[in-house]
């Protein structure tokens, strides 16, 4: 019976393991998300150096631990991670939802000069200080009464200024 594994790559290698993976019959999945990089749309792997192919444990696997561009098969204290079928629709599902809705991840570096499109801070114009995590929000700087006044907002309010 197959499974679903994790497969931990090289940096940026994510597309070249996919492909030479499924070009030997693996069914691979590598999840996908559009971000605005320098004003272009970009894909990149929404999971950095991760994906998911689906393999017999029983000669399968073996095949896939010389792949080029390959670090490791996920595991656990020796034993191979298995990944649930439910785990991999809820992130195809989840993905799906965030193309939908018409989001597109951006990638504000500190200094960049960003607007702000909605809340009680709309229409003014600030300076991307720096991303919170673990939330959607920001620390930007604002030109507020002639001095210049840190604020938090929600990353989906900010747009770069071109």
């Amino acid at each position: 019976m197959e499974h679903w594994y994790t497969l931990y790559t090289k940096p940026h290698k994510e597309q070249q393991v996919s492909s030479f993976l499924e070009s030997r019959g693996f069914e691979t999945y590598l999840p996908i998300l559009q971000v605005r990089k320098r004003g272009r749309e970009k894909s990149v792997p929404f999971f950095s150096c991760y994906l998911f192919v689906r393999a017999d444990p029983s000669n399968g696997v073996s095949a896939l631990r010389w792949t080029p561009g390959l670090r490791r098969i996920i595991s656990f204290g020796g034993q191979l991670a298995l990944v649930d079928e439910h785990v991999i629709s809820f992130i195809k599902q989840r993905l799906a939802d965030i193309e939908g809705s018409g989001y597109t991840a951006y990638r504000f570096k500190r200094g960049d000069r960003v607007a702000i499109t909605s809340g009680p801070l709309r229409h003014f114009e600030a300076i991307f200080d720096q991303k919170l995590s673990s939330q959607d929000r920001a620390k930007i700087l604002i030109d507020f009464l002639g001095r210049w006044t840190r604020c938090e907002v929600e990353l989906e309010c900010l747009e770069k200024v071109r």
